[in-house]
């Protein structure tokens, strides 16, 4: 599942839970933050960007409990606008291409904490490195920490960025276990599932028994509706019937005009037949 960015003290609590909570794919815990360490930096935030999003908590030390790092306590941060200003200068210099973060100032009773929270990135990012000259890596986030991308998977994501892009729009549109009506189908009670364990293919249902598979792939474009989410696939559009507040709105309009017309077209020549 996409992380859920942690942007106040409400968001802090309800996620993380000190004793509890271990560090994921999605959260990871620093006591202090060191700023003549950027590559570090660049390094945690690149690879958050290149899974599935997360957060990096300054000001949260861990624990190891059974083999875990887990949240321990809370320690005041001090010098929030260095934070901010280290990490967007981490960015610019060191990430490419350049990543969506926000840098958080969360209060927690009488201590500051910060959250950087980042998004995931459709572009596969590298970090630049010097050491024994200049050198790229391309890092990714695991329940245990950063790991290194080996050639082939580099050149795997290179060349996918359009099934990630579906992939990420997706999951934010239709979480796991999530429904939708697809449209214009005009029989039958249609709709579409992700599939538990398959991170790259969606299940469009109909009648709720008989089901074909869709990769990720096949998806041209997505939108999110009033009450649902619509897929554009092979030229026609799957999605509910309330076409309102698309991200391409424009074309989705553009869509259901030309589907009432066919649809007013066809009355007017079965009109014509009935009254010969």
């Amino acid at each position: 599942m996409l992380y859920r960015p942690i942007k106040n003290q409400d968001d802090f609590k309800s996620l993380i839970h000190i004793g509890e909570t271990p560090e994921s794919i999605h959260w990871d815990y620093k006591q202090q933050f060191n700023d003549e360490k950027k590559s570090d930096i660049a390094i945690d935030l690149a690879a958050f960007a290149n899974t599935l999003g997360g957060t990096l908590l300054i000001g949260v030390s861990e624990k190891n409990i059974d083999g875990r790092k887990v949240a321990n306590n809370l320690f005041n941060i001090d010098d929030f606008e260095r934070i901010k200003k280290s990490v967007y200068t981490s960015i610019l210099d060191l990430i490419s291409p350049h990543i969506d973060v926000q840098v958080v100032p969360i209060k927690m009773d009488d201590v500051l904490i910060v959250a950087i929270n980042v998004e995931p990135s459709v572009n596969l990012v590298s970090v630049s490195q010097e050491k024994n000259g200049p050198y790229y890596c391309f890092p990714y986030r695991t329940d245990f920490g950063n790991r290194f991308m080996a050639f082939d998977e580099v050149e795997r994501r290179m060349t996918d960025n359009k099934t990630r892009a579906m992939y990420l729009k997706l999951k934010k549109h239709l979480p796991s276990g999530g429904k939708v009506i697809l449209y214009p189908f005009p029989i039958g009670n249609y709709g579409a599932e992700w599939i538990n364990g398959f991170e790259d293919e969606i299940r469009l249902l109909q009648n709720r028994f008989r089901s074909f598979v869709v990769p990720v792939s096949f998806i041209d474009e997505v939108w999110k509706g009033q009450e649902g989410v619509c897929l554009k696939m092979n030229e026609r559009l799957f999605c509910t019937r309330n076409f309102i507040d698309f991200e391409n709105s424009e074309k989705a309009a553009m869509h259901v005009k030309a589907v009432k017309d066919a649809i007013e077209t066809q009355k007017f020549f079965d009109d014509a037949r009935k009254n010969r």
